[in-house]
């Protein structure tokens, strides 16, 4: 019989002290079952996988009814894992638009009851058949984003979420799970505007010399998708012209934006200053309107640039698209459906993460438990997110 390696018993200790909802058997349990088979010892694999979760049930915001309040359910059924799935205790949870707009206007819900949230960050308490420690092991900080939004078991308004370890990515050391709930669905979209939409490569050392005299403009740059596509595009070597309120000017300055031009001034004289910026904006990323995307789409049909590109994340205007200007879609179910570019995109932005190259955003912060979602969905439909994201404390 051998003994525990140190860094088993060091998990241990880590689960024990998190308090995780899974039965942790004591350590003697685990050195008993390092047993000699043919001559080896039971991997390591093997008996991380022996801690159990034994929690079937779990509370739930869900939508019951169109036109009934958001509703705590509890003994919910807690998510089935997949052999490439991990189980998520979620700790904070992010906030979008779509969360309240979706059962205001009757739309993106399928069935009855209905659980919206797309991103979270949490502790993993459980991993599928085909998940190695090295991956993933119970105890790992871990920050979701989902975009498999007709799968409810990946939705982030419940205690547990199931989600694809390949799309995950472990905390950063310095982030809170605040800080970890305000990246997912924002950054993947603007990931997918870069990599997919716009085709620049996705590598952990951007070129800069091919983009160094060229700019894109960016309209709902305080928007967190403007947030996290202004830091790519400084990555890559851009010049960013930022449209949004110029009460973020300082902020978003701070992230890369090399100017802000106020949303409040006329389209003609967004046109006027954008262009005396410069004339070679060949990218531009509409995140508000199908109206503000047809200013966009002026003001890159008058740039130098050949063929400059576009891609709205809300909608484009059914008329008046210019010829001059090449429209790319965005396809954000490239992220969970190509499962080789998620995961790639996963590791790149980790070293990006990890080399203060993308920082998370500025959040507005409510505390208390699944219940005050609801509340803060009512504040982001009021007020509006303003150069923030919207984040609950679990």
């Amino acid at each position: 019989m051998s003994t525990i390696t140190t860094r088993t018993r060091s998990r241990l200790r880590r689960l024990q002290k998190l308090h995780l909802a899974a039965a942790v058997k004591q350590e003697e349990s685990y050195i008993s079952s390092f047993t000699i088979e043919n001559d080896e010892f039971v991997e390591e694999d093997d008996i991380i996988k022996q801690i159990t979760f034994d929690k079937c049930s779990q509370s739930v915001l869900s939508i019951t009814n169109f036109d009934e309040p958001l509703q705590i359910q509890h003994q919910y059924p807690i998510p089935k894992l997949g052999e490439h799935d991990i189980l998520i205790e979620n700790k904070a949870v992010g906030l979008n638009p779509i969360d309240w707009k979706g059962k205001k206007y009757q739309f993106g819900i399928y069935h009855f009851p209905w659980i919206n949230g797309r991103e979270s960050s949490g502790i993993v308490v459980k991993t599928g058949s085909n998940v190695k420690s090295h991956e993933f092991s119970p105890g790992d900080k871990v920050i979701v984003s989902s975009t498999s939004y007709r799968d409810n078991r990946t939705s982030t308004f419940q205690q547990y979420t199931a989600i694809d370890s390949r799309l995950v990515w472990k905390l950063p050391p310095k982030f809170s799970f605040e800080d970890g709930a305000t990246i997912g669905v924002g950054l993947v979209t603007a990931g997918i505007i870069f990599y997919n939409s716009f085709q620049f490569e996705l590598t952990e050392h951007p070129a800069k010399e091919f983009t160094k005299n060229e700019s894109i403009i960016i309209w709902g740059g305080a928007t967190v998708v403007g947030l996290y596509a202004t830091q790519l595009a400084k990555l890559h070597g851009l010049k960013v012209i930022s449209i949004a309120s110029l009460d973020h000017e300082i902020y978003l300055k701070e992230l890369g934006a090399d100017i802000v031009i106020n949303r409040h001034l006329s389209s003609q004289e967004i046109k006027s200053l954008a262009l005396a910026f410069s004339t070679n904006i060949k990218y531009g990323i509409d995140c508000v309107s199908k109206d503000t995307s047809t200013i966009v789409l002026d003001i890159l049909s008058n740039s130098t640039s050949i063929k400059p590109l576009f891609s709205g994340i809300v909608g484009l205007p059914k008329q008046d698209i210019p010829e001059s200007v090449e429209i790319r879609q965005v396809v954000i179910k490239e992220f969970h459906e190509n499962i080789d570019y998620g995961k790639q995109f996963v590791n790149i932005t980790t070293h990006f993460f990890n080399n203060h190259q993308i920082k998370p955003v500025r959040y507005r912060h409510y505390q208390g438990g699944l219940h005050i979602i609801h509340d803060a969905l009512n504040d982001l439909e009021v007020l509006g997110a303003k150069g923030e994201k919207y984040v609950v404390s679990i």
